[in-house]
């Protein structure tokens, strides 16, 4: 089914959404050879490039508070370089002797950044001090300790005020300082668009399909897409002469998963592939899927399902930038105030002051058993965003569930604040602050011009055909 979005139509129903100058719209199909559009169209790009170095790419969490100095958690304050969160938690783990599961953080941090974050660790007593100590500051490969202090609960998800960033554009025209202020005033006006980055969907690009697979029960298909061919894409040029990198090395081993050899594909990954090798290590032992696949540990299955979550939500927020809708407001709207509770709206037009000073947003679905139902349009348009994806309703929200996603809310705009950008030589030095979730790399989409649009790609294949998955152990699932 070609993909829907909608375009604004004039309408002279009061009860349509306006666009503050007496015009009200209503939502119809668009053309689906239209082509999205940025939300700053028109200021153009400034180019360049970013993440030549992690140093060019910083971020620094803003805790909702600090830890009180007593307690039986300790947490830590760290520096992580070019490894993603959970590795920075496994990595604490094993110096603390404890489960990964028992290290708590408020934010997964980019991999390919350098970042400051909190973590906790549920350690009574002075050992956990010590073993700090023991380790020294560089406790592992990319994790730096910079102090540890006492607080009294776990770190929560989400148990951030933000995230500052400071990020460095290589190579871009002189000029550029005026055009990033000029878009990131349009974004401080009507507000960023809140996609998920292309973090959320992994390093591959996989995360999305290996969770519908696991959130629908195909097992087959998510072992495919976790460790086949199709998670890889091609095989890298000249990779039979480069097998020792990380990239020749997946790609030989999709290629033995895709012939069978589950042994041969695990010896080809790297330690760090956790979740790979205990997958590879159950199939080639004999498992079928459906058991191998309970080897990933619980809190990567829920990274897999969140993915999936984000691309349904990705393709609900793409429909209304098409339409210029991000920010307006339609009857049947759900919407999410700052801080993120819910509710459904009636009439747009008496919420349209609380709109204006961002006391809410209209707010997209995280798909789940839990989720408020939208209605009227802004529903049509989330179910047109389902049946894109070949999702009918209740088809995935059990197996979310299971991985301990119930369904939720998120905003489809953010504020951006204390954004600034100045020239260095031929760089752009930008600075941003944006509220828990929200992605910098969608900043610099609209600022740069270098990526599509958002909506331009979807993380999910738009039909559910089956072809070319195989059907591992002779069928048996």
């Amino acid at each position: 089914m070609p993909a829907a979005a909608f375009v604004p139509v004039f309408c002279p129903n009061p009860g349509c959404f306006g666009d503050g100058v007496g015009h009200h719209f209503r939502m119809t199909p668009r053309e689906p050879s239209q082509e999205p559009r940025y939300l700053t169209e028109a200021v153009p790009g400034v180019g360049g490039r970013i993440r030549q170095e992690p140093e060019d790419f910083f971020v620094e969490e803003i805790p909702e508070e600090l830890p009180a100095g007593a307690g039986e958690h300790l947490y830590v304050w760290a520096e992580k370089c070019g490894i993603p969160t959970l590795e920075a938690a496994g990595i604490l783990a094993r110096a603390l002797d404890v489960p990964e599961m028992e290290v708590g953080y408020a934010g997964m941090k980019d991999a390919r950044a350098v970042s400051l974050q909190w973590f906790s660790v549920l350690l009574p007593g002075k050992a956990a001090e010590r073993k700090l100590a023991a380790a020294g500051d560089q406790i592992g490969r990319g994790l730096r300790v910079l102090k540890a202090k006492r607080g009294r609960s776990r770190l929560r998800r989400g148990a951030l005020r933000g995230n500052q960033f400071e990020i460095r554009v290589r190579g871009v025209a002189p000029g550029s300082a005026d055009r990033a202020r000029e878009a990131m005033g349009i974004l401080l006006e009507r507000g960023l668009p809140n996609a998920f980055g292309e973090q959320r969907f992994g390093v591959r690009g996989n995360s999305a399909e290996v969770g519908r697979a696991l959130a629908l029960g195909d097992w087959d298909r998510a072992a495919a897409r976790l460790l086949g061919a199709s998670a890889h894409g091609p095989a890298p040029e000249g990779f039979e002469s480069d097998r020792d990198s990380e990239a020749g090395r997946a790609a030989e081993a999709a290629l033995k998963f895709d012939a069978g050899d589950f042994a041969g594909a695990r010896r080809l990954y790297p330690e760090n592939w956790r979740t790979e090798r205990r997958v590879l290590a159950a199939l080639a032992a004999g498992e079928p899927p459906r058991k191998a696949l309970r080897r990933i540990p619980r809190r990567e299955a829920m990274i897999f399902g969140a993915a999936f979550q984000a691309a349904v939500f990705n393709a609900c927020l793409a429909q209304r930038l098409a339409a210029g809708a991000h920010g307006r407001l339609l009857a049947g709207d759900v919407v999410a105030d700052r801080e993120g509770r819910i509710r459904r709206i009636g009439d747009p037009e008496k919420e349209a002051g609380a709109l204006a000073r961002f006391e809410i947003s209209p707010a997209g679905p995280l798909i789940g058993e839990r989720i408020m139902e939208a209605r009227g349009e802004p529903g049509e348009i989330e179910a047109a965003a389902r049946r894109m994806f070949g999702l009918a309703p209740g088809d995935a929200e059990r197996g979310l569930s299971r991985m301990g996603l119930k369904g939720d809310r998120r905003a489809y705009r953010v504020r951006i604040e204390d954004a600034g950008a100045e020239e260095e030589g031929s760089d752009l030095l930008m600075r941003f602050t944006l509220p828990p979730g929200a992605y910098a790399t969608e900043v610099l989409r609209e600022v740069m011009k270098v990526e599509p649009p958002a909506g331009a790609r979807y993380y999910l294949e738009k039909s559910e055909a089956t072809e070319g998955i195989p059907n591992i152990n002779g069928g048996e699932t």
